[in-house]
Parts: C-alpha cells; sequence; structure tokens
C-alpha cells in the first residue's frame, strides 16, 4: 500500500511540473493577410484527410483535392454557409468548398513550454496516447473543469484528440491584450450571476468600445474591488475576449490578472472617479438594484 501510494505521489508530481502557455484565438489569418490582403478566419483541419469540393455539396458539388491534417498550419476561411466552409489552398491560388464540421476555426492554442504527457480522457489514470515535446504548440478543442482546481484542456493530435492536465505554472500569454483592440466591438455579452444581457446594438456598441478604450493601466490587480461579473466581447476581426468586470462601485476591468481603470477622461475632472453604473446602464441593468442599495 505504501508503494501504491508512493507511486500515487510521484505521478501527481510529474504532472504538475509540467507548464504551457495559452495563447489566445487570433481572429484574422495575419500571415495571409500581409500576404493578399484579405482577411480570412485562420481553421484547423481536425481529421487525417478531408474532401475539397468545386462547390457545396448541396449545389452538387465534385471532389478535386484532397487536404490533409494541417498540425500548426491553418487553413484561411473565407466563408461557411450551410454546413460548408469556403477555403483558400494550394498556397492560395485556389478556393473550394469542404465541410465545416471538420474544421477547427480560429481555436486558442496550448504552447507547450516541458515535455506534456497527453491522456485518453480527462484523468491522470487514464491510458496516454501522446508525449509531447517541449515547444509542440496544438489547437484546443474544448476545456473541461473537474472538481480539481486546475482541469484539462482537449487538445487536436493527428485525427484524433487527447487530454492534458493543466497545472498552477499554466499561464495565459499576456502579450496579446491591448485596450485599444476594444474599438471595435460588434457584440457583447454582460453576465452577473446568473443572469446574463447581451446586446449587438451598433449605437451601444460604440459608446461601450469608447468606455472601454480609455483606459488607465493599472498594472496588477486592484485591492478592495469584487470582480463577480464578465464581459464577452466579439470584435470585428472575428476574435472574442472575455473581461471580468469589478462590481459594486469600481469602475474597473481584468484581463489576465492586470487592472484597467476605464471610462478614463470622459467625465468632469471634479465629479471624480466614475462609477461603473456607466457601462451597466448601457445593458439595461441598475447598479443600485444590483448591489443592494
Amino acid at each position: 500500500m505504501k508503494r501504491f501510494l508512493l507511486m500515487l505521489l510521484t505521478m501527481a508530481l510529474c504532472v504538475s511540473a509540467a507548464s504551457a502557455t495559452i495563447l489566445p484565438p487570433a481572429g484574422v489569418d495575419e500571415d495571409f493577410k500581409a500576404w493578399t490582403g484579405i482577411e480570412c478566419t485562420p481553421a484547423v483541419v481536425l481529421c487525417e484527410s478531408l474532401s475539397i469540393l468545386n462547390a457545396r455539396g448541396d449545389q452538387g458539388g465534385k471532389k478535386v483535392e484532397t487536404l490533409y491534417y494541417s498540425g500548426e498550419t491553418t487553413l484561411p476561411v473565407i466563408e461557411s454557409w450551410d454546413g460548408y466552409a469556403k477555403i483558400y489552398y494550394s498556397d492560395g491560388n485556389k478556393t473550394g468548398w469542404v465541410r465545416n464540421d471538420y474544421l477547427l476555426m480560429d481555436p486558442a492554442w496550448y504552447l507547450c513550454d516541458e515535455d506534456m504527457q497527453v491522456y485518453a480522457y480527462p484523468d491522470v489514470m487514464a491510458p496516454r496516447v501522446a508525449l509531447l515535446d517541449k515547444g509542440t504548440k496544438l489547437p484546443i478543442i474544448t476545456e473541461y473543469d473537474d472538481d480539481t482546481i486546475n482541469g484539462w484542456v482537449c487538445v487536436s493530435l493527428r485525427g484524433a484528440a487527447g487530454w492534458i492536465r493543466k497545472t498552477p505554472k499554466d499561464t495565459a500569454d499576456e502579450t496579446w491584450f491591448r485596450p485599444e483592440m476594444l474599438a471595435d466591438i460588434t457584440g457583447a455579452v454582460l453576465q452577473v450571476g446568473d443572469h446574463a444581457v447581451g446586446s449587438d446594438d451598433p449605437a451601444v456598441m460604440e459608446q461601450l468600445a469608447v468606455l472601454l478604450t480609455n483606459v488607465e493601466d493599472r498594472g496588477g490587480p486592484v485591492a478592495g474591488c469584487p470582480f463577480t461579473a464578465t464581459l464577452t466581447l466579439r470584435l470585428r476581426d472575428g476574435q472574442k475576449v472575455t473581461l471580468q468586470l469589478a462590481t459594486d462601485s469600481c469602475c474597473i476591468y481584468r484581463v489576465n490578472d492586470r487592472d484597467y481603470a476605464y471610462a478614463r477622461n470622459l467625465f468632469d475632472p471634479d465629479e471624480g472617479n466614475p462609477e461603473n453604473s456607466v457601462l451597466f446602464a448601457l445593458f439595461g441593468l441598475d447598479v443600485q438594484t444590483l448591489w443592494g442599495r
């Protein structure tokens, strides 16, 4: 029994020793845009091979070529329609159609900072299906939060999938976020507890963008502000950004443990710092009621 417990402890230590960097969705295929001037959504082929058609299947499309699992290489997608995606292929010289349920559109990425074990299902006692070398980058299909603090990520392998145990050392790439990227919002969902309110009203999105881009970078976390609301934004380039919103009266949002005081330089300085009611009111919410004042 002692030997068995020692083995489990050793396995747990091996699992927790690894680390990775989580890279956010790109939004736009920047390499393809720089080369062609065309904005496309990056996608990953999930299966080992995929037929390329000269038209959508419902329009009688015929197979013209085969597309293979792309690994770290993304595929430029022009549009999606009725279960099919129009793509560029052959180094961007041709277009065709593929079934979009075999594509992973604009995923986040798991970049191994150390060697990583991959499991058949989210359990450290599950069979191991791969050992990833340091520096391997794989697209994330989904995440799973179990009863432990860290959870799991499901990554795409060649024509299959596997699970990697997240650890306290896993970090999000903090270099990707800049407040100015929130200047062109097309949709937003504000979540406060079990209550969610969404909007895609252009006038509201414009006001929201002004509030969120006029910020004062506070560096690290600000003490004394409860962050019990989230604001998920959809940007014009297709990227999604989730902000943690301070509640009570704090006019601050948080990204990757970095806090930004928003709505700065927009109001009379004599009135002091603005309260977050200015943002919540855009979604028809009354902070007096929300915070029980």
